[in-house]
């Protein structure tokens, strides 16, 4: 077994039963002799081997992880190996990475970690380096964040970066103690291996930036005692609707290029699902974990071409992989399984284009886009010979299927190609009805198709 003695952040932060250990041990290896924590060592003239050494030749930390790792290892020999870091003992990566590798016993400091003036804060710790080599890093700042190893300017620079993203540019921050602006993180006077970034939370109405914990924290406070009672009284049913129209808000966003308001409507949109999560976690049906789980994992079992052995070197090939994992996941017996799982509450021209480009895959398809066009005329003319209601309702939505098959042949989304026209007629009749001075029916037909192909070009972009 290897022990672990924690220095601490700073001298004299060493436990007397770190002590002990220490002067118990057969060898003694020292993670970095740079910081003020190794006086204790240099002090009382302790033999020690340091690993700086191996800091220098690593291209980053997962190098110098596994190199103090495989180091240590090496000098098994059945002694009394001490091995001593900086912090808590618990918080450093290269003691995770030895618990991996060997049983070992961890000596706590008695250090309260950077923000010592608040002990009682609970925070997250991270090394600057891992930080800003993460995928989106974010945290929730109700608690305190410390960045450790923030050893020169460079990485000073990235990790404000990061940090800009969530909190903003002018967010006070405690560089070594001192209080600064963010902006100013890579413009200190000195770095070194000791040098560490500190946040404290703030409260929502504090806050310049927020994140999802402060969305959830919202919704929580809005649902709870004293809340809002409008919030409060909401149920799944009653706000279901306003997912589909949020949705639809956020398209037309899109649609229309604006940025701005796409940002507005994805919160929007986030708001409804988080919504939901709030009810279902007051009511004990599931909560917010529940679902950001399922979701995540559904991403990785359905990426096996990137999580898995499967090879997908086009669009193409990785719908096919994402289609042939859904497919064991839902475990279909039938594509008329795969069918029934088609929300019912799609927009009619959606779900038909779903449902058909699912029986096509079973070669259930017609030969060429001849009998695609052949089954319109069939359709038009058995609509045309229509008498009653049901008829002309039952003959009409198989006409629509039919363009629907024909819009699907050439790649065509007809939800999206409907909207499109929809707009397009929607200004070529404003157009009109400004022409004719918002009296329409004082023009005769020829008056209007005139205008109407006057409208034509005027609108045309």
């Amino acid at each position: 077994m290897i022990t672990v003695v924690a220095l601490g952040c700073k001298k004299d932060q060493l436990t007397l039963e770190g002590v002990r250990a220490i002067e118990s041990a057969d060898k003694i290896f020292v993670k970095t002799a740079l910081t003020d924590t190794y006086e204790y060592f240099k002090g009382n003239n302790i033999p020690n081997v340091s690993l700086d050494f191996i800091y220098e030749n690593s291209q980053d930390f997962d190098g110098l992880d596994g190199g103090i790792v495989e180091y240590l290892l090496k000098q098994e020999d059945g002694g009394n190996i001490v091995y001593c870091v900086n912090g808590s003992g618990y918080d450093d990566r290269s003691v995770i990475a030895l618990a991996k590798e060997r049983d070992i016993k961890i000596i706590p400091s008695v250090s309260a970690g950077l923000l010592a003036n608040r002990p009682s804060v609970a925070q997250v710790t991270v090394s600057a380096y891992e930080l800003v080599s993460m995928q989106g890093f974010n945290y929730d700042t109700r608690l305190s964040l410390s960045v450790t190893d923030v050893d020169n300017s460079f990485i000073a620079g990235e990790v404000k970066l990061v940090l800009q993203n969530i909190l903003g540019d002018e967010e006070e921050v405690f560089f070594n103690g001192k209080a600064i602006p963010l902006f100013e993180l890579d413009r200190q006077e000195k770095y070194d291996y000791s040098t560490a970034v500190g946040v404290l939370p703030k409260n929502l109405v504090e806050k310049r930036r927020f994140n999802f914990f402060d969305l959830y924290a919202i919704l929580k406070i809005l649902r709870g005692e004293g809340g809002c009672q409008w919030d409060r009284a909401q149920t799944h049913q009653s706000i279901r609707e306003n997912a589909i129209e949020e949705a639809y808000e956020l398209v037309d966003a899109i649609n229309n290029d604006d940025l701005d308001n796409m940002i507005e409507e994805c919160g929007d949109l986030m708001l409804q699902s988080v919504f939901h999560c709030a009810i279902a976690e007051d009511t004990a049906e599931f909560n917010t974990e529940d679902v950001l789980s399922g979701i995540c994992e559904k991403l990785i079992s359905r990426h096996t071409h990137i999580f898995g052995d499967v090879v997908a070197n086009t669009p193409e090939e990785a719908l096919k992989a994402w289609d042939a994992a859904k497919a064991k996941e839902k475990k279909y017996a039938s594509v008329g399984d795969k069918i029934d799982k088609i929300a019912k509450s799609l927009p009619a021209l959606m779900r038909a284009y779903k449902v058909q480009k699912a029986v096509a895959k079973t070669g259930f398809e017609f030969e060429n886009f001849e009998q695609v066009l052949a089954k319109i005329d069939e359709e038009k003319a058995e609509y045309c010979k229509a008498k009653t209601a049901d008829e002309l309702e039952d003959e009409g939505g198989d006409l629509l299927i039919a363009v629907v098959n024909a819009l699907r042949w050439k790649g065509v989304d007809p939800e999206v190609a409907l909207s499109r026209s929809i707009e397009k007629f929607s200004k070529r009749f404003k157009y009109v009805e400004t022409k004719c001075g918002n009296d329409v029916k004082s023009k005769s037909m020829e008056e209007l198709d005139l205008l109407w192909e006057e409208a034509k070009v005027a609108t045309k972009n």
